[in-house]
């Protein structure tokens, strides 16, 4: 996404409650399931390396970000303090 619109673009991120925490597992089940399917000789090891972006790799290409909670978590007040539009 950001190679297309380089910073131009606004992330917003609906029930990010939920949507955080699905982000953030999307590698580690991946990773698990290639596991299990190369260790088996069901996938070659090079599978290993098509993957999603890890939660590192994800919002370092996030610029700016708007969360739409009606109950928003830890991690969503962290990122805004962080960002400083939190006091």
């Amino acid at each position: 996404i950001s190679g297309s619109f380089g910073n131009e673009w606004l992330l917003v991120v609906d029930e990010s409650h939920v949507t955080l925490s699905q982000l953030k597992g999307m590698w580690t089940a991946d990773r698990a399931r290639k596991l299990s399917l190369v260790k088996h000789g069901f996938r070659l090891p090079s599978a290993l390396d098509n993957r999603p972006l890890d939660n590192e790799e994800f919002w370092a290409k996030v610029n700016q970000a708007v969360f739409v909670s009606a109950t928003p978590g830890a991690r969503e007040m962290e990122m805004m303090k962080e960002s400083g539009d939190l006091a």
